[in-house]
């Protein structure tokens, strides 16, 4: 009897698993039972001496022809800074500084020097309510929201870590407006300089026409070099008002913000259609 019921259940087992799908099917399944296809990017991808070619002639032209545009970018920007810095009241010059990198690279950064704003009791206590009412709000959010709810609750995290040491040890931040705006535009011509570096280890390789991988790269380091200047002139505005909020400027629309850019036009350059893909 015992052994017969054993048997049974044996048996049930083997039906139940028998209609299961194999396990490296599984792996190549979304969570809704959809099938994961391969990028069609990477369908046909094989790197051809010619992709190789496209890779380096690219990578180094468009570097040093940044590194040789360098004073350009910095007047260019010097003429930014100075016209909103006008218009937005700053009352406060703007001059080039030079900066030396290693002997290689001299450019000159815009420079402005203005003092940040005090944290007072009342600024203080509003962006405390507006963090708690924000926290708060993320609970209203439906379950299809919750990429935003996440991102909120990130930036009320910082933020609020913001609130608890400017109570504490304002008067030991260590950071000015001038120094952090020349530390992030000193980052901006890295970041930019390189991006064909990057793109020469990966889009540059993929199998697209020459034309394509030297459009992305003059698209992306032409929005980020516009963008900088008024991305910073921004941070230095409302730094000015109160240092209170240049941890959440920092850590969410600094470098962070800069570098989504560049990943987005990385992204969107990759469903364009390959050499080898047939027109539709």
């Amino acid at each position: 009897m015992g052994r017969r019921l054993a048997s049974s259940s044996i048996s049930k087992q083997h039906r139940t698993f028998e209609g299961w799908p194999d396990p490296a099917e599984l792996r190549n399944r979304g969570h809704r039972g959809g099938e994961i296809r391969m990028h069609r990017g990477m369908i046909n991808f094989r790197i051809t001496a010619t992709d190789v070619l496209h890779a380096v002639v690219l990578a180094v032209g468009v570097t040093l022809l940044w590194l040789w545009s360098l004073p350009a970018i910095g007047r260019f920007w010097l003429v930014m800074f100075s016209y909103w810095g006008h218009t937005l009241n700053l009352g406060a010059s703007v001059s080039l500084m030079p900066q030396h990198w290693s002997g290689l690279v001299n450019v000159s950064l815009p420079f402005i020097s203005v003092q940040a704003g005090s944290i007072s009791p009342g600024m203080w206590l509003g962006t405390l309510f507006a963090t708690l009412a924000a926290f708060a709000a993320t609970y209203w959010c439906k379950e299809d929201h919750a990429p935003w709810v996440y991102l909120l609750r990130a930036l009320v995290l910082i933020q609020g870590s913001a609130l608890v040491y400017f109570s504490f040890a304002s008067a030991r931040f260590p950071h000015d407006i001038p120094t952090y705006t020349m530390g992030m535009l000193s980052f901006g011509i890295i970041l930019i300089g390189m991006i064909p570096i990057v793109l020469g280890f990966t889009y540059y390789l993929f199998d697209f026409a020459l034309w394509k991988k030297l459009a992305i790269t003059v698209l992306a380091m032409a929005h980020l070099t516009v963008f900088f200047p008024l991305q910073y002139i921004l941070h230095v505005y409302i730094l000015h008002r109160s240092i209170l909020f240049m941890p959440l400027l920092y850590f969410a629309f600094g470098p962070f913000l800069d570098v989504l850019i560049f990943i987005c036009f990385y992204s969107w350059a990759m469903s364009w259609r390959s050499r080898s893909q047939p027109r539709a």
